[in-house]
């Protein structure tokens, strides 16, 4: 009987704590979550990357462009045409946008970008990005793109 005991009192004790270690791990996993620092520039386009609008892998970084959304999620697009179409579909969520330089691949914000047409891209939209002093073509604001796009790739 002593012995059952003892055992009954060591299982427990090995229950306890497994459960409080297990209970630890998950409050400080979230104590750090909560510390960590929002995404606040552009992040790299990586090997395997795919468009999150039309599930495309991204293959040429002048052609792409991304956004982070007011949850720190990041999405990439392949073409600007789709980030503006997914942009349409959640610009209340989108906190901030880069596009990239069709002729270094540096990331621009769109506030600094002018859009040119006419270009042959991943998914034929057409558009791409300058920075705005070195702009070709006749180049429009992201205003006038997403106006664009709604026109004439019927998105809304």
């Amino acid at each position: 009987m002593k012995r059952k005991n003892k055992n009954i009192q060591r299982n427990s004790r090995r229950f306890f704590l497994t459960f409080f270690g297990f209970f630890l791990f998950l409050f400080s996993a979230l104590l750090v979550q909560g510390k960590c620092p929002q995404r606040t520039g552009p992040v790299d386009i990586l090997p395997g990357d795919v468009c999150s609008f039309c599930g495309m892998h991204i293959t040429e970084k002048k052609f792409s462009g991304q956004y982070i959304t007011s949850d720190g999620k990041v999405k990439k697009f392949d073409d600007i045409g789709c980030l503006v179409s997914s942009y349409i579909k959640e610009k209340e969520k989108v906190k901030k946008i880069w596009v990239a330089d069709f002729e270094n691949g540096e990331w621009l914000d769109t506030e600094n970008a002018l859009f040119s047409s006419g270009f042959t891209t991943p998914m034929h939209y057409g558009f791409v990005a300058f920075k705005k002093q070195n702009c070709k073509g006749d180049c429009i604001t992201f205003e006038d793109l997403v106006k664009k796009i709604v026109e004439t790739h019927n998105e809304e």
